[in-house]
Formats: structure tokens, C-alpha cells, sequence
């Protein structure tokens, strides 16, 4: 008589929570994803309460000062068309462009004008298309016969510097002008420019929430 075979018996299921599974870790992806996505929210809403906030209150202070305005009378970008947007940073900026290419240049250059103008005609994609250099000229201050001249060389200084990218086209040398991130700009100058206008510039940032670019982040230690 031989033996017959014991059949094998098929191998029994892990419970559920001791299977290698990614469910666990796309879950705890997805709950850190909603963690941080409702982080970024509160953040949002706060500064718009904050925002709301100190409008109250300048209206308040306003309306007590000048009891009788005629709101006719003021420029509201909400009702007026023709506004840009730009750095709330854009005085200093322009101040500390003019120290830093007098130091380039030698001589005195108001190339922050130049800049300004610039970002009055720019819209979000950085770029300008200039095909028409006297209007720009006027438009930053310079007059004259030599107003291109003038405002070709205060050009030239921004590139230099790194505050603008430019090409040449059919309109001109500058017919295309890239403007770059100034916080960026200014943090790579920084040696160059005196501590207290970099200080006040860092100060202003902070309080309008721009010191993102100007400070660097602390490294994070690895394990």
C-alpha cells in the first residue's frame, strides 16, 4: 500500500494591518497634504483679516480727520482703471539703484528713474517690448537732445548691475527688457550697499511680508 501525498494547503492571508501595504503611506502623504493645504489657508485668512483690519481703521482715522470728503476726489484702483503693480519697496529700492551706480559708473546716474519708469509700464510677465526709447525717456526724466543718449546709459548700468535682461530688435538695442526680482538683485549686492539702507530695506520687507527673497533659510540638519 503506498502512501498518498498530503495535498499542501494554501498559504493563510496576513491580517489586514500586518500586510505590506502603500495605502498606510499614501494616507499619511494625503492627511500631511490636507495638514498643510489648511496651514497655508489659515495663514491666507489671517493676513486678510489683517489687511481688513488695519482698513477699518484707517478709514475711521480718515473719515475723522476729513469728515466732508468728496471720495470723487480720490483715485481708487478699484473703481480707476490704468494701475500696476509693483514692490511697496520700489522708493528704496530706486534710491539704493542710484547709490549703486554712482559707484559703478563713477559719476552720479539717476538710473533709478530709468527703473521706475519701467515698472510703471510692466505688466506680470516681466517683460517689456519698447519700440519707441524717447517716450521712455521722457517718461524717466530726461529731455533734450540727448535724452536717448541719456537714458541709453542708465540702460546699460541696470544690466550691468543685474537688475534687467535686455535685447536687441528692430526697434532698438533695448527693444525687449526682462525685469528680474530686485529683492534677489539687491541681496547680491548687499556688500556693495551701505548697512543702514539695507537695514531699513530688510525692516520695510519684513512688515509688508517681502523678506522671503532677503533672508536665507536655515538649513535643515540631516539625519
Amino acid at each position: 500500500m503506498t502512501d498518498t501525498p498530503i495535498p499542501s494547503l494554501p498559504t493563510p492571508a496576513l491580517p489586514a494591518a500586518a500586510q505590506p501595504s502603500t495605502v498606510v503611506n499614501q494616507t499619511s502623504a494625503g492627511v500631511l497634504d490636507q495638514n498643510l493645504a489648511a496651514l497655508l489657508a489659515l495663514n491666507t485668512t489671517q493676513k486678510k483679516k489683517r489687511k481688513s483690519k488695519a482698513h477699518l481703521n484707517a478709514m475711521k482715522m480718515r473719515g475723522e480727520l476729513w469728515p466732508e470728503l468728496d471720495t470723487s476726489l480720490l483715485w481708487d484702483r478699484t473703481v480707476n482703471d490704468g494701475y500696476s503693480s509693483i514692490p511697496r519697496t520700489l522708493s528704496l529700492i530706486t534710491n539704493m539703484i542710484d547709490d549703486l551706480a554712482k559707484k559703478h559708473t563713477g559719476k552720479s546716474a539717476a538710473a533709478g528713474k530709468t527703473y521706475f519708469a519701467l515698472w510703471c509700464r510692466v505688466w506680470d510677465e516681466n517683460m517689456l517690448t519698447i519700440e519707441n526709447e524717447s517716450v521712455y525717456a521722457i517718461e524717466s526724466g530726461y529731455s533734450g537732445e540727448r535724452n536717448v543718449t541719456t537714458w541709453r546709459q542708465h540702460m546699460k548700468v541696470l544690466q550691468e548691475l543685474g537688475f534687467i535682461d535686455t535685447k536687441e530688435g528692430a526697434y532698438g538695442p533695448y527693444n525687449f527688457v526682462l525685469i528680474y526680482n530686485p529683492y534677489l538683485v539687491l541681496k547680491k549686492l548687499k556688500p556693495q550697499i551701505p548697512a543702514s539702507y539695507y537695514q531699513l530695506l530688510l525692516q520695510r520687507a519684513i512688515e509688508i511680508g517681502a523678506d522671503g527673497d532677503l533672508i536665507d533659510k536655515p538649513n535643515k540638519e540631516t539625519k
